[in-house]
């Protein structure tokens, strides 16, 4: 009989241990302050919003032109590559081509992304704009470290 119940007890806390770290202990992480950054290099700016969404954290991206006239800008996709920790940055094949005019600011479809951050997770953020003008290639980098609750 003291077997069966040192047997259940063992289990039960087994089981709870499991369950509170899957529940809690592996919960999500948020960042303190939603944060907001912009990086100029000659006539582009590099636009960043960090906010927390019930997913986790979700990136904004764009590319701001602030030169005269007209520009064509050529790009890998995406526009702005963004990754946490030490991961590489990754782009697809497919090129595109977007006109841009004094003011216009580019939101590429594939500019927003979503971080799911648990206890371990990295808390770097690394931004890589890179694209043609003129055939000169440009390339913005940016790294935030974020700040969790």
């Amino acid at each position: 009989m003291k077997k069966k119940s040192l047997l259940f007890i063992v289990v039960g806390g087994v089981v709870f241990l499991i369950i509170f770290y899957l529940g809690v202990g592996n919960r999500g992480i948020t960042i303190k302050e939603t944060t907001t950054r912009s990086k100029e290099v000659g006539d582009f700016i590099l636009h960043i919003h960090i906010a927390n969404v019930e997913e986790g954290i979700k990136v904004f991206s764009s590319l701001q032109y602030t030169g005269e006239g007209t520009v064509e800008v050529e790009h890998l996709n995406p526009l702005v590559s963004v990754v946490l920790g030490d991961e590489e940055h990754q782009y697809e094949n497919d090129i595109t081509i977007k006109q841009l005019s004094n003011g216009n600011i580019y939101h590429h479809p594939n500019s927003n992304k979503v971080f799911r951050m648990v206890k371990d997770s990295p808390c770097k953020l690394y931004f890589q704009a890179k694209f043609k003008v003129n055939n000169e290639e440009i390339t913005i980098d940016h790294k935030e470290i974020l700040q969790a609750l």
